[in-house]
């Protein structure tokens, strides 16, 4: 492998590293990452076999940085294969990707914590145990409004 190569499957590698750090899959930063730093749009097999993974994997992971806005499917003529091409815009990825899909867990988490508490409320015993449960989840829920105002602020808005 050439310097050029090299360096490029270390920053493959740098990504996945990177998509960990965030609890997110390995595959998802690779190809992400792998995507940026071509200069042409690459079909799910290409990605599959430059990855050594599968192909059903690879696509997995691209309809989720689809979703993101981190990477587009293009058409190519003639061509039934699916191409993608990376976002290269971060901004653009944190204010129609990362961030709308955050919200959404937030307010999947309300759901969950307002109906546990209902549960603990109506049908739970009485006790310390209870006691303790109960004031996590109206920790948590008190955090992740403060996430969510967070969020919403227009300062923060201005500045994503």
């Amino acid at each position: 492998m050439d310097g050029l190569q090299t360096a490029k499957w270390e920053m493959v590698e740098a990504g996945g590293r990177t998509a960990q750090s965030f609890g997110l899959n390995r595959l998802l930063g690779q190809i992400y990452m792998l995507l940026y730093l071509s200069d042409e749009s690459l079909a799910l097999d290409t990605l599959a076999k430059q990855l050594g993974v599968s192909k059903a994997s690879v696509s997995i992971a691209c309809r989720q940085l689809s979703s993101w806005g981190a990477v587009h499917r293009i058409w190519v003529k003639g061509d039934r294969r699916d191409y993608y091409s990376a976002e290269t815009d971060f901004t653009r990825i944190l204010v129609s990707g990362v961030l709308p899909s955050v919200a959404k867990k937030l307010d999947s988490a309300k759901v969950q914590i307002e109906r546990s508490l209902k549960l603990l409320k109506e049908n739970g015993p009485d006790g310390q145990k209870a006691d303790f449960l109960c004031k996590r989840l109206e920790d948590a829920d008190r955090y992740r409004t403060w996430v969510v105002r967070f969020m919403d602020n227009p300062m923060v808005q201005k500045f994503v």
